[in-house]
């Protein structure tokens, strides 16, 4: 079938998973911006209108200092930059306590978001530990989503078994294999919703896939800008087999459904 090909969509467009990470904060190899004004300029290049993500420092998670370090970094980016950023709460299983203070401290001003939580950087190894109930509980309690880099498929079924009324996004769907993983496991909960961050549509058809086995209210749109190119993603829901309603849900309707954020 041939496809009309828009350059940018004409309506908004929500990444549900970037990291506000300036060249100071992160030596990654390839392009990382020097500035918030080129950071958020690369992406209305790309068609993004607004952006949510956490900051995560090595070895936070068992830090009590750095972990709300993370935290305020993203606060005083949202301050500055209330029309484009809105932040994502890091919290840790390893420090419980201190994490339930921070999710307090966000929802209370008006941002229901957790995540993305990098185990892998922030210095634990899974995310089904006992310090995460009631992390999770509370999450259920205040209504803010979860989002999860991902760990093992075990990790993961079981952390969604355990807590059915916590909103839990896993992030970075990656090989044909890995996303088709993915599809299963949210089939098996329906407390599990889907971010297309990373390389999670460089598969033609792995998104329309995804419609037909959790619909179009599960996913969210997402990049992982810095680490990745921002048009990539925008091209590849445009370009995938959805009706406009579909496309609509990932891109940005999804994304409002389950915070207070306000365009």
């Amino acid at each position: 079938m041939k496809k009309s090909f828009p350059v940018k969509p004409d309506h908004p467009v929500i990444d549900a998973h970037m990291h506000p990470y300036l060249a100071h904060d992160r030596n990654f190899a390839f392009h990382v911006p020097e500035t918030f004004e080129e950071f958020f300029s690369v992406q209305q290049s790309a068609g993004i209108t607004f952006s949510c993500g956490s900051f995560n420092i090595p070895g936070a998670g068992k830090d009590p200092e750095k972990l709300l370090l993370c935290n305020q970094k993203v606060l005083d980016v949202q301050e500055k930059y209330p029309a484009h950023f809105y932040p994502g709460c890091n919290v840790s299983p390893l420090l419980p306590k201190e994490s339930c203070a921070e999710m307090e401290k966000f929802h209370t001003r008006g941002f229901r978001w957790i995540g993305e939580l990098a185990a892998y950087i922030m210095g634990y190894e899974k995310y089904s530990l006992p310090g995460m109930k009631a992390i999770l509980d509370l999450a259920a309690d205040l209504d803010m989503p979860v989002t999860l880099h991902p760990s093992t498929l075990d990790d993961l079924d079981q952390l969604l078994k355990d807590f059915p009324k916590t909103k839990i996004v896993i992030a970075h769907p990656e090989s044909a294999g890995g996303i088709s993983a993915m599809y299963q496991l949210a089939a098996k909960h329906e407390n599990m919703f889907l971010d297309l961050s990373g390389s999670g549509l460089f598969r033609m058809g792995m998104l329309r896939c995804g419609m037909d086995v959790m619909g179009s209210e599960r996913i969210l749109f997402g990049t992982d800008y810095p680490i990745c190119n921002p048009a990539m993603n925008v091209a590849g829901v445009l370009f995938e087999d959805l009706s406009e309603v579909e496309r609509q849900n990932i891109l940005y309707r999804n994304f409002l459904k389950l915070t207070t954020a306000v365009l």
